[in-house]
């Protein structure tokens, strides 16, 4: 029809009084006008919906409902149902479905109501203005039996659920509960019908038996009551683990025969707005929802339970309503009761799941493990394995997280660590400890800043309790009422769950304290994952005409677009990577710290569970060489302190890494596996160490724990680790002044230590030497090899070193030679290492540096007047001058001149050369020097004796240019019998020793006999801390020195005497 035949229809439409011509009209233009989008756009320009909304207030029926028909194909149009609402559809509307027991024009009424409640605005007015919206509809689940009115009754009560207001008024009319009823009417099995109301049943709790599965002794049944009274006591103490248990019951999901499949058409429409409408109800987070769709003796909930079967046409819409349930605080107890763990676990593991089916269940799943019994409902029914399947096959973000939050809770199931070890869980948690560390950058601290920086909760914690009074273990499990673990499980039962956002976007439940009670609920929650149920056009379903056939209209439905569209584009981006991970590992065990202190104390990296920096304490505090002490990172109620890291999901919205590692924790002090001390572990482990602000983390912790295991250490043994362990020490080369790196090398140093001790038990000296000799050549090297860093007790060296030969062997990998002084190449990492082991053993053996008190070095008196030769010999002056000869090394004489004075004044050897005319070279005025001496060490020497006679030489030598210098010094120096001049060179020579110069040193003092400076090159070549790179450099070239025979002996005597087994 055109524009015009559409205003005359509406005209003659507008000026009859005729009921039968009025119903004529309408039918035209329900099948001839809005048949077509242009249709209803010429309907709506022309007033019809006008038109339409003053016909309401007749009293005849069939014309009634053909207009709430029209009504209802055009409210689907924002505009359409707008101009409805402004010209006040709603009173009228409510009006007729109140009133009028027509089951068509309620089952029209309730569409076009719904189809109106589809926008936020007009769901809004409702609320605000039509309280009796709820009364009715309540009251129609409740007087009528015809289907079609109770499909469409549903679908309006769905689309008003998001507004608060109605949502009141329907759960204090009871809307839920009437609802489920429905639900058990249509899907009850009449041949063996629940029980649900028997009176001569005894109560659930008194009768229920509960069995507790004891490792070391048989299983004990009690009674439920007695079995909480057991788990609050354990809960409260903060130092057993919760055991696993199974409640006696003859309720199984799979065996249940008190419900039935609908198979009549309308009935199975009507079961999915049911589940539909449970699906936005189970979204509200309220002790009373949970339990009115628990219903009488779980009746509601078991329904909901069977409709999730294998064959059930229901399932997807079944298991968002669990998952919603799961989400609830309030619902665990009662879908424990309701065997839904055991549903979850069947269908993950034996049913054809589509993806989102599979995801509702995963998080069913994740979500319950919260609770003891339900971990051991997951651990016995297989769950668990297909869990950590899953796990391994995830690579969304947001499932990942929910996996690894139930993987989390078993972090005291010692039950289940053999199951999650055989299944790769070391490995899996490892794979996303290095996609998280992939994208951290180092961010150390100073030693500047380590006075300034913030003290974290643990510090906190730890100091305070120090400075207490020391209460016993026994004091604290019997008397904790006066604790703060009191107080922790005090407010942690304002939230038993302590697992769901308040984020309604979130899709996750609320975790804000309220009254069970309460009928103003938290908001309805939409969550992404009803997406894969529900299209994004709105809908309108189409009711059933007894005398004439409306057109179809689209039958996809939706109810994503009742909700208010967002704010802005960038609120929509931070609901998109909203990370639900932070807010499930939300803790409110200890709920009595704050967030704000709990965002500053737990930094990204790991737990920062660490007393403040060493340099704060004592001097006479510091730890010795070879002590290793884990008390300050690792206190004694551990337990309680992995609680204690977990204070706010502020702290892990952008970073699951602090979890990751208590989980790793946990597991590693107690179990053993071969994944453990797999290299990729340990090497991703000692770079969560590297990275953070502070080393001794729980990354450093679980390494510990790793070493502590007798078990591993052969793999350690036979890999790199040691290697690797060394070469973190090291810190970054744009590290100066770091407190952090310097932290790490003291780590590693420890742990190191914790390695040694093992190694030097029977055990550990039984299993080195079986390898050395027997295992293959390039094993017994690198055994060689680790012996230097990790064993230190003298006696137990002395045979390995010595006896056992393996300083010889560790000697000829770093100058690539073997036993019979032939060259063996080897691998330049191995060379390196062994270089390394040498500085560590001497180390180990406290071969060290001399540390003197020689005073302040006198280039800062005389700094200015070292360079300048007047100080030496004034030119200008009428004094005397003597003059040097010496030959360098091409053959040509140079000279120096001194001032003759200078001479006399400085030594008693000059002075009787000079005072006089007994000498040649008194009377020329001239020395000739026959050694070979350069020129610059000759001035170097001239200006000592000036520093000597002005009373300015300290016991350091000025700095020379050149070692030489100081070498060709102290040669004069003992010449001309100076010993104060000596003394300060020779204490600038060993202050200055480096790797460019202690060969020059170590040669000069054998050709010189000068044994203080034998000994300190000599010792050099072994405690220098450099490269293994420069280290292996420096010892090929001493090994090509005239005197290699002796560097050697040297090398070996040094060592030798200090393990030597009569050395005190």
């Amino acid at each position: 029809m055109d524009r015009g035949q559409v205003a005359s229809l509406l005209e003659e439409l507008r000026a009859t009084q005729d009921k039968a011509t009025m119903y004529r009209k309408l039918v035209k233009i329900r099948m001839d006008v809005i048949g077509t989008e242009a249709g209803v756009e010429m309907f709506y320009s022309l007033g019809g919906i006008r038109l339409l909304v003053a016909l309401m207030s007749k009293p005849y029926e069939k014309v009634l409902e053909v207009v709430l028909s029209i009504l209802g194909n055009t409210c689907m149009r924002k505009d359409c149902a707008k101009q409805a609402h402004e010209h006040g559809i709603l009173t009228p509307l409510i009006s007729i479905i109140s009133n009028i027991p027509n089951p068509a024009i309620q089952c029209r009424g309730c569409r076009l109501l719904g189809n109106l409640a589809q926008f936020p605005a007009i769901t809004y007015v409702i609320g605000k203005d039509c309280s009796n919206t709820a009364y009715a509809l309540t009251s129609i689940l409740s007087e009528t039996n015809n289907t079609a009115v109770l499909i469409m009754a549903i679908r309006a009560i769905r689309q008003l659920w998001n507004e608060k207001a109605i949502r009141s008024l329907m759960i204090s009319q009871g809307c839920i509960k009437k609802i489920v009823g429905l639900l058990l009417k249509f899907a009850r099995n009449e041949a063996k019908a629940l029980e649900c109301t028997s009176e001569e049943e005894p109560h659930e709790d008194e009768t229920e038996k509960v069995v507790i599965k004891r490792m070391h002794a048989p299983d004990r049944t009690v009674t439920r009551e007695k079995f909480k009274n057991i788990v609050r006591h354990m809960e409260n103490s903060h130092h057993c683990d919760i055991v696993g248990y199974q409640v006696i019951k003859s309720y199984r999901w799979k065996d249940s025969q008190d419900f039935k499949m609908p198979e009549a058409k309308e009935t199975v429409e009507l079961f999915i707005g049911i589940l539909k409408c449970l699906q936005m109800v189970t979204t509200t987070i309220s002790a009373q929802v949970a339990q009115e769709v628990y219903d009488e003796n779980g009746c509601g909930m078991k329904c909901v339970v069977f409709l999730c079967s294998e064959t059930s046409q229901f399932r997807a819409l079944a298991l968002k309503i669990i998952f919603n349930l799961a989400s609830n605080p309030d619902a665990i107890d009662k879908l424990t009761a309701c065997d839904v763990i055991t549903m979850a676990s069947d269908l993950i593991m034996y049913a054809n799941l589509d993806d989102s089916e599979k995801r509702f269940c995963t998080s069913v799943i994740c979500l319950l493990a919260k609770e003891a019994c339900n971990r051991g409902h997951i651990r016995r029914s297989g769950a668990l394995q297909a869990l950590m399947k899953l796990a391994k096959q995830c690579f969304e973000k947001r499932e990942l997280s929910m996996i690894l939050y139930a993987l989390y809770q078993y972090r005291f199931d010692n039950l289940s660590f053999d199951i999650l070890l055989s299944n790769g869980l070391v490995s899996f948690l490892v794979g996303v400890l290095n996609d998280i560390i992939s994208e951290k950058q180092v961010n150390h601290i100073k030693h500047d800043d380590e006075e300034t920086m913030n003290t974290s909760v643990y510090s906190k914690r730890r100091s305070s309790s120090q400075k207490a009074s020391q209460k016993k273990r026994s004091d604290e499990l019997f008397n904790y009422k006066g604790s703060n673990y009191y107080r922790q499980s005090k407010m942690a039962k304002l939230d038993p769950y302590c697992s769901a956002p308040e984020s309604p976007e979130s899709g996750y439940a609320s975790t804000s304290t309220r009254n069970p009670s309460s009928l103003t609920s938290s908001p309805a929650r939409i969550d992404d994952l009803e997406e894969d149920l529900e299209d994004n056009d709105i809908y309108s379903p189409v009711c059933s005409d007894a005398e004439e056939e409306e057109p179809q209209e689209n039958p996809e439905p939706t109810t994503s677009s009742s909700q208010p569209e967002p704010a802005d584009e960038a609120e929509d981006t931070r609901t998109t990577e909203f990370d639900i991970l932070a807010y499930l590992y939300d803790d409110n065990s200890n709920t009595y710290l704050t967030n704000e202190m709990a965002a500053t104390d737990l930094d990204c990296d790991g737990g920062e569970e660490e007393d403040p920096p060493p340099t704060t304490a004592p001097k006479g505090e510091k730890r010795l060489r070879n002590q290793v002490s884990f008390d300050d990172t690792i206190d004694d109620n551990e337990i309680h302190d992995i609680e204690l890291e977990i204070v706010s999901s502020k702290a892990f919205e952008k970073n699951a890494m602090q979890p990751i590692l208590t989980l790793l924790w946990s597991i590693s002090k107690s179990h053993r596996g071969l994944e453990f001390v797999q290299p990729d572990t340990l090497a991703t482990l000692l770079k969560i160490c590297k990275l953070s602000k502070k080393p001794r983390s729980r990354a450093y912790q679980i390494i510990a724990n790793i070493i502590k295991h007798v078990d591993h250490f052969l793999p350690l043994l036979k890999q790199d680790f040691v290697f690797r362990l060394h070469e973190f020490k090291l810190p970054h080369t744009a590290h100066s002044r770091c407190w952090s790196c310097d932290e790490m090398k003291s780590a590693c140093n420890e742990l190191m230590s914790l390695f040694g001790n093992i190694a030097e038990t029977g055990y550990g000296q039984g299993e080195i030497a079986h390898i050395l000799r027997t295992a293959e050549r390039t094993q017994q090297l690198q055994v060689s090899i680790i012996v230097t860093f990790v064993i230190r007790d003298s006696k137990l060296l002395h045979k390995l070193l010595f006896d056992m030969k393996i300083l010889n062997t560790v000697m000829n990998i770093i100058l690539n030679e073997n036993d019979e002084g032939g060259e063996e190449l080897h691998d330049q990492r191995l060379s390196a290492a062994a270089c390394s082991g040498i500085t560590t053993l001497a180390q180990n053996l406290s071969i060290c540096g001399e540390e003197e008190d020689t005073g302040t070095p006198s280039e800062t008196l005389e700094a200015k007047e070292f360079d300048n030769t007047l100080t030496i010999c004034d030119e200008s002056s009428a004094e005397e001058k003597v003059t040097f000869k010496v030959t360098n090394a091409a053959g040509v004489v140079e000279s120096v001149r001194v001032n003759k004075s200078l001479l006399i004044q400085g030594s008693d050897v000059f002075e009787r050369m000079f005072d006089g005319d007994h000498f040649v070279e008194a009377k020329n005025n001239e020395v000739h020097l026959r050694e070979a001496i350069s020129v610059d060490g000759l001035r170097y020497f001239f200006y000592l004796i000036r520093l000597q006679t002005v009373n300015k030489l300290t016991g350091m030598a000025p700095p020379p240019k050149a070692i030489g210098s100081s070498l060709d010094a102290l040669s004069l120096s003992q010449k001309y019998m100076l010993p104060a001049v000596e003394r300060s060179v020779q204490n600038i020579i060993k202050t200055l020793l480096n790797d460019d110069c202690v060969l020059n040193v170590f040669e000069w003092s054998l050709k010189n006999y000068n044994q203080e400076l034998l000994v300190a090159s000599t010792y050099y070549f072994l405690y220098a801390d450099i490269s293994g790179a420069a280290k292996c450099k420096l010892f090929r070239a001493a090994n090509k020195s005239p005197y290699q025979k002796e560097w050697r002996r040297l090398m070996n005597e040094t060592i030798l005497f200090r393990v030597q087994p009569n050395l005190e």
